[in-house]
């Protein structure tokens, strides 16, 4: 797959960095050149600096024959921006968007981006955590369902674990 990642903070170069390993074409764009030192020294895509909304530098990107676009920027309205351009003009066929304020991933949802609230599924998980119920945590991207499971384990349990 040639896949476009815009974004290269934690959660966009561990994308990067996994994508790249299992072998598939990836471009990662950054307005910061020193955010590709996340990247390590096995990274064997491209790395662009610039904006990720910018056309010219989604054709250096290769944008045209992009089979997956992440925009996974600290800043939500850059990250709708980037979707919006290459869902609607480049009909890329499969583009994730992460937003972090929940209110605005529910509308971008109905908007049909394809979203991830990771705010909303981070808090969830901490809740759990904290009162210690197991809890699973289902959430869709566009058509599709994730599901994340947090089980929680009695402190008896734990202690008898790490024995």
């Amino acid at each position: 797959m040639h896949v476009i990642i815009v974004g290269c903070g934690r959660v966009g170069s561990q994308l990067a960095q996994i994508l790249s390993t299992e072998g598939h074409n990836v471009v990662i764009i950054d307005k910061n050149a020193e955010s590709f030192k996340r990247l390590g020294t096995d990274f064997n895509g491209i790395a662009i600096t610039g904006i990720g909304f910018d056309p010219d530098i989604l054709k250096r990107a290769g944008i045209e024959r992009a089979d997956a676009l992440a925009a996974v920027t600290n800043g939500d309205n850059s990250n709708i921006m980037v979707s919006q351009i290459a869902k609607k003009i480049y009909n890329v066929p499969r583009v994730l968007t992460r937003i972090y304020d929940p209110l605005r991933a529910d509308i971008y949802k109905k908007f049909g981006l394809n979203t991830i609230g990771t705010t909303s599924i981070v808090a969830q998980i901490f809740r759990s955590a904290i009162l210690k119920e197991s809890s699973k945590l289902e959430f869709s991207i566009g058509d599709d369902l994730g599901l994340i499971e947090y089980i929680a384990q009695k402190e008896e349990e734990a202690a008898e674990q790490g024995a």
